[in-house]
């Protein structure tokens, strides 16, 4: 998989813990920024009013002909600093698609940020149009 930036529609749910995976809350649509840059992903919340919020960051782990897939890591790379780093464990896949088609990216993941364990799953879909920034 290339080197990318888009602009991507979210679906963000909350699960628990115990079973990530298993949503526990109704979806809420949140706006992401999603590079890839060599093996290294970045998935940034992009807030209602144009600022960039946390960021999580992911390591290629394996590229499959369906997908490619990242572990979400818990520390920054030694080499980045970052101070909107969103500490986290999971897991993310980037679905594989023909060229002229939008990328879709699931993902499953927990976080000890507020000091109790929470879990999310994101469902996101690359948005098109006037205003993206695929590259």
């Amino acid at each position: 998989m290339a080197d990318f930036s888009i602009r991507m529609k979210n679906r963000l749910q909350f699960s628990s813990c115990e079973a990530p995976h298993i949503p526990t809350s109704k979806p809420h649509r949140e706006t992401l920024i999603v590079e890839l840059r060599g093996d290294l992903l970045t998935i940034t919340e992009r807030r209602a009013d144009g600022g960039l919020g946390s960021r999580i960051y992911a390591q290629r782990a394996i590229d499959l002909l369906e997908a490619s897939i990242f572990t979400i890591l818990p520390e920054l790379p030694s080499h980045v600093r970052d101070g909107s780093f969103f500490p986290a464990l999971g897991t993310v896949a980037i679905l594989a698609t023909p060229p002229d088609e939008l990328r879709r990216l699931r993902a499953v993941g927990t976080d000890k940020n507020s000091g109790q364990c929470h879990g999310w799953i994101f469902d996101a879909i690359e948005q098109a149009g006037p205003g993206s920034n695929r590259s």
